[in-house]
């Protein structure tokens, strides 16, 4: 199976310089690269074109927020796609034949997530899945989580499930990936041995996006895909964790906003709704069951001001 990289990035040229270096020393193993520009007015055009391993540009016409990434995973001709942002670093190629292995020992396989570590303390970061970090980081399990910044596609199974949805902008269309993903017949692996860094670079992201985006794709991904009393019971549950943060880093108006706007586009996008069948919910649920209790998580990431969303 042959791999192609994918990067994302809007306004980041310095970062994107940096990561379209570090592949420079992947072009065996790498099929083609292709970056994705969301629009950007700075250098970014330039650093692309005048790079050395003269990556595939695509420049889009504004700003479309996560769903830009299916350009890219579009445009690749190859088996799996990596699709990674552009503050994102450290993939080499012990990682990349790890990723063939697992698609290739597994077809069930459609994603396979990346450890992902803070780019200066080295703490595991970015982490959705429902289990103890401290306990499963170096391990491979299922998960119904995408962590769309380092993540590996097979790339036949993400175009069965139908891509990004356009209209997330940013937050939750993983998870909404994963429903038509888990419909479409394929697993989504965490792979603890695929690790890189983030920087968690700030140019191009407002402070308050994630109180609101949050909030208000919770709604819709509820909407969406499930069932309307387990979709209640989501989106009461996400709103109110998000509160929560909101009112501990002072951004409560956004999250106010997240919930108006969430609940008026409700109608918009009971257009898509498509219930997830009972077998992936099931399985959701059965992957849900190694959630950390209440008490972990209020340590984790409301008590520690400094954990990030």
């Amino acid at each position: 199976m042959n791999v192609a990289i994918s990067i994302l990035t809007f306004n980041r040229s310095s970062v994107l310089r940096e990561l379209l270096d570090s592949l420079a020393t992947l072009t065996r193993v790498v099929h083609e690269v292709i970056v994705v520009d969301n629009c950007s007015d700075d250098d970014t055009e330039k650093i692309v074109r005048g790079h050395d391993i003269c990556p595939y540009y695509i420049r889009l016409e504004k700003n479309i927020g996560a769903a830009a990434r299916n350009y890219g995973l579009k445009k690749a001709s190859a088996d799996i796609v990596i699709t990674l942002d552009d503050d994102i670093t450290g993939l080499d190629e012990a990682a990349i034949n790890t990723i063939k292995r697992i698609f290739e020992s597994n077809t069930g396989v459609g994603a396979v997530n990346f450890q992902i570590k803070d780019y200066y303390t080295g703490r595991i970061c970015n982490w959705p899945h429902y289990k103890k970090e401290e306990e499963y980081a170096d391990k491979v399990f299922r998960t119904c989580e995408i962590t769309e910044g380092a993540v590996a596609f097979r790339s036949s199974a993400v175009e069965k499930a139908g891509y990004y949805a356009e209209y997330f902008f940013l937050s939750h269309e993983g998870p909404d990936l994963v429903c038509r993903m888990l419909d479409s017949g394929y697993d989504i692996i965490y792979a603890g041995d695929v690790s890189v860094r983030h920087k968690h670079e700030s140019a191009g992201r407002k402070s308050w996006y994630n109180y609101y985006y949050d909030t208000r794709n919770i709604f819709w991904l509820a909407v969406r895909n499930y069932p309307v009393l387990y979709a209640i019971r989501y989106a009461m549950r996400g709103a109110t964790v998000m509160m929560i943060y909101a009112l501990r880093d002072g951004y409560f108006t956004y999250w106010m906003k997240g919930i108006f706007d969430g609940l008026a586009g409700m109608r918009k996008v009971m257009r898509d709704r498509r219930v997830i069948s009972d077998t992936s919910l099931v399985s959701i649920k059965g992957l849900l069951k190694d959630r950390p209790d209440t008490f972990y998580y209020l340590k984790k990431r409301i008590f520690q001001k400094s954990a990030r969303l």
